[in-house]
């Protein structure tokens, strides 16, 4: 079977999808075959899947639990069933502790964690149709070190990494794997648009700091994604997968070598 083939007949969904990392994991599933629900809060961002007939582009904030419902419900009447749970969908929040009000920290643990929980939530039942399936929440390289002056977002996104690994062990029985992957700087998101256009030296400072020397592209995240729901990944199961570019293998006491 071709990798064009290798998700023929199944399901997926996919929130953030609006683009980045979420609109590259759907239009990369869509082009192996799997029928796509692609998930956004903004209507107009997603037009860019108005034109395959293998994605279904649908307007839900995914931080309400019958907004998840009601998106499973609509990829099971749409495509059959739901095969792969790809939550994606998440918000930074910069700045110290005195500088983060508990209003913006709700907000970002209603999007990155409360959002990812009710979604997984809302699929089991879907999955275990299926006789199991595969959930891959994006969570950050931020979900597995800590950054000055970024608590806020590493918060929301260790506690990602530890619901993963914990789920993992309650649902592997059931033929449900839950893993995340946790990308390192990946240019072209929502996160990192401003930094592109408005702070070039800033953008090649960070650019040095990994080891390849480069930001990641969104489909290099969506390509780990997809591996995760694939069958090549069958004993995968409570992975937090690093996809940094080296960044995260260091003590940071050093900068990566640029050549000799």
């Amino acid at each position: 079977m071709t990798s064009e083939q290798q998700g023929t007949g199944k399901v997926a969904l996919v929130t953030g999808a609006a683009g980045g990392i979420g609109r590259a994991a759907a239009e990369r599933l869509a082009r192996s075959g799997w029928k796509v629900v692609a998930v956004d809060r903004d209507v107009a961002a997603l037009n860019w899947a108005g034109g395959d007939a293998n994605i279904l582009a649908h307007v839900a904030d995914i931080t309400a639990m019958d907004a998840n419902l009601g998106m499973v419900a609509l990829a099971e009447d749409w495509g059959g069933g739901l095969d792969a749970m790809i939550l994606n969908a998440a918000i930074p929040l910069g700045g110290g502790i005195d500088e983060v009000s508990m209003e913006a920290l709700e907000r970002a643990m209603a999007v990155n964690f409360y959002g990812p929980v009710m979604g997984i939530k809302a699929s089991l039942p879907a999955l275990r149709k299926r006789g199991g399936g595969s959930i891959v929440v994006t969570a950050s390289m931020h979900g597995i070190v800590g950054e000055a002056e970024n608590w806020a977002y590493v918060s929301t996104k260790h506690a990602v990494v530890g619901m993963v690994k914990s789920l993992a062990r309650d649902h592997g029985w059931e033929g449900i794997r839950i893993n995340a992957v946790c990308p390192g700087l990946t240019r072209g998101t929502g996160m990192t648009r401003d930094i592109e256009a408005h702070a070039s030296e800033i953008y090649a400072n960070l650019a040095a700091t990994v080891p390849l020397q480069r930001w990641a592209e969104p489909d290099e995240m969506a390509a780990a994604i997809e591996f995760l729901v694939s069958p090549a990944a069958s004993f995968i199961n409570g992975v937090a997968l690093p996809v940094d570019g080296g960044t995260g293998a260091g003590s940071g006491m050093r900068p990566p070598l640029k050549g000799r």
